[in-house]
């Protein structure tokens, strides 16, 4: 089951940003954020080296693809993990990740530990 906490907008307001470095510029206005821990229990072997979560967000009621951020947590090995936070597929209402491992030999055996260890994946998504 996951777990969802979200709010309507923060309560600053910045007007425009001008990013030096591209000589481009980006406006923020309220923001509207949601998260959540998406449980171990969705992890589904992807391939001979890798396992995936496809995780939810529809409860969050984003009205556009927002930005998704990741983290890893469990009892234990999930300092071995990569690639869980690169996104895949975003969009309002779900992504996607993917992870493999620097420490575990293939696919199946990651998959047997990310029940073991309880390998949740904490997120957040932010949108304007």
């Amino acid at each position: 089951m996951d777990v969802h906490w979200n709010s309507t907008a923060l309560t600053q307001t910045q007007t425009q940003t001008q990013l030096n470095q591209t000589n481009s510029s980006q406006t923020t206005g309220p923001a509207y954020y949601c998260g959540g821990i998406s449980s171990y229990t969705l992890w589904q072997t992807f391939s001979s080296d890798g396992i995936t979560m496809i995780i939810n967000t529809a409860s969050c009621n984003f009205n556009s693809t927002p930005s998704y951020f990741t983290s890893m947590a469990g009892t234990s090995d999930h300092w071995a993990l990569i690639g869980y936070t690169a996104i895949y597929r975003p969009s309002s209402n779900v992504f996607t990740v993917y992870a493999r491992s620097t420490y575990y030999p293939n696919g199946t055996f990651l998959l047997i530990e990310s029940q073991r260890f309880q390998w949740n994946v904490n997120w957040f998504g932010l949108s304007h």
